[in-house]
């Protein structure tokens, strides 16, 4: 009989709130993800407060509460960020964890740091998610309420790309 694994997940929270939450979203919709563990890694400048109420309130409507934390790092360290996540993926894998790793808000430097990190320490994730919104400046608005065709959710390991 296998074991089931707790989940955790991570999210490099970015320029965009909505990215970050409207991926977040989309995961647990989409894929029936329950994170018991849920990390942010965030510009020490950044607002995450709208972002942290959001986690919990959608969570809450798929029936569950995870744990939630935020990692700060300097505006710009970029190599900081990769530090973070690859410190915390160690912990996650040590401690037996299903891991998801939202790579949509972050800034093109730090998921290239992150993916490096990752790759140099010769550690995996289970899942790298990407929620495509291939249009134009993308509205700043809640998942449901952009048309989901225009959405696709990707997993970058499961495509083989991670």
């Amino acid at each position: 009989m296998s074991r089931v694994r707790v989940q955790a997940y991570i999210s490099l929270a970015g320029r965009s709130g909505w990215a970050l939450l409207n991926t977040y979203h989309a995961v647990l919709r989409e894929r029936g993800y329950r994170p018991a563990l849920v990390h942010l890694v965030a510009w020490e400048e950044s607002s995450v407060g709208p972002v942290l109420e959001g986690i919990r309130l959608i969570s809450k409507r798929y029936g569950f509460s995870p744990e939630v934390s935020v990692v700060r790092v300097a505006e710009g360290d970029y190599a900081a960020a990769g530090e973070e996540v690859t410190g915390l993926v160690r912990f996650l894998i040590a401690g037996g964890f299903e891991i998801a790793l939202d790579i949509t808000p972050g800034r093109k430097a730090a998921i290239v740091s992150v993916c490096l990190d990752l790759a140099a320490a010769d550690l995996r994730v289970d899942h790298i998610y990407y929620l495509g919104l291939p249009i134009p400046d993308p509205p700043a608005m809640p998942y449901l309420l952009i048309p989901l065709h225009i959405q696709p959710l990707r997993d970058l390991v499961e495509e083989g790309g991670g």
